[in-house]
């Protein structure tokens, strides 16, 4: 059963060993969950395959209530679908690893990722969990999740392929779920065995990560296979962590931890050193999608620019400038004031 709930991890639903897919867990060929036959198709190549959630994005107008909205705005949501989505609208070839219900909401949520350009054929439907929404509300701005977390981690697990074939791998929306996180740990390792540059999102909402979550799932058991890490002010707590240097014991030697600290200030640490950048301060209402924006900006640059670009401090600069930049137009068409 799906229940509401205002970002928080449910309670009950299958335990951490069980969990069903309408595909063999591991085939490396995904069927299309909206295709009305039962072929498989090959993922092809990628620039960047990003692994997490995919779910809806129910909107109210600007201004209003979800007590007094008439009408809902629906968009694409969960922070793969995101980076993948705007990195497509970059130009780049961008595929979506992620499970959604096999029924009409999650046949159509893949169709829409389709026609908007991502290669959907590594995404996945289950008939063991439901596809999530997410009213967003914005007087003020707040999110209701109506998602089943467990179900959608599992799902998840069940979901990775063998095979990438993609220069960058990201992981982003990490959900507390430990059987999840081994499998993402494994997934990463093997992306770099691949040859990809793997890159990671915490994206910890504190609603998801409340309680008991960390006990029961330590993320930072996967930060040992990433390249590139991007955190916020709230991952670095979360992690129990105050500053990113912090974090670079739990990474391996060659790894970049790029810090954000709101849209004026950023921090990257690795083999280049120290990098501090940032961009105009925004005056908005809601900066959500914005930090999906960014990791797009900063991905397009180090899947061009490969490797080379973790030891290069002024490649780092313009991933950073780039991410600053795609963040600041996404929130401007969003018609929001930009200062």
């Amino acid at each position: 059963m799906v229940r509401p709930q205002m970002g928080d991890a449910p309670k009950g639903g299958p335990s951490e060993a069980s969990g069903s897919s309408s595909d063999l867990p591991g085939n490396p060929r995904a069927r299309y969950p909206d295709r009305q036959d039962d072929h498989e198709e090959t993922a092809t190549s990628a620039d960047v395959v990003c692994v997490g959630e995919a779910l809806w994005d129910l909107s109210t107008p600007q201004g209003t209530s979800l007590d007094d909205a008439t009408q809902l705005s629906l968009t694409p949501g969960g922070g793969a679908v995101n980076v993948a989505l705007t990195l497509a609208q970059l130009g780049l070839r961008a595929g979506i690893v992620a499970p959604v219900g096999d029924d009409a909401v999650g046949h159509a949520l893949v169709a829409h990722l389709s026609r908007c350009g991502v290669d959907v054929s590594r995404m996945r439907a289950t008939k063991s969990t439901r596809t999530g929404l997410v009213f967003l509300t914005h007087a003020p701005t707040r999110a209701v999740a109506y998602r089943a977390v467990q179900e959608e981690a599992l799902a998840l697990r069940d979901a990775l392929p063998r095979s990438f074939d993609a220069s960058v791998v990201h992981f982003s929306g990490l959900l507390p779920s430990h059987a999840c996180l081994l499998a993402l740990a494994q997934a990463a390792r093997h992306a770099a065995r691949e040859g990809a540059l793997v890159t990671l999102d915490a994206n910890l909402r504190p609603r998801l990560w409340a309680g008991d979550a960390l006990e029961r799932a330590d993320p930072r058991s996967l930060l040992g296979g990433v390249d590139v890490l991007k955190v916020s002010e709230d991952d670095l707590r979360l992690l129990g962590a105050s500053d990113p240097r912090d974090l670079m014991p739990l990474l391996h030697a060659e790894a970049t931890v790029v810090a954000t600290f709101g849209a004026a200030n950023t921090r990257a640490l690795g083999p280049f050193g120290e990098v501090h950048a940032g961009g105009p301060a925004l005056a908005v209402e809601s900066t959500i999608g914005a930090g999906d924006a960014f990791v797009a900006g900063l991905l397009s640059v180090l899947a061009r620019e490969g490797r080379a670009a973790l030891r290069d401090r002024e490649a780092i600069e313009r991933a950073i400038q780039r991410g600053n930049e795609v963040a600041r137009s996404s929130l401007a068409e969003r018609s929001l004031v930009v200062k």
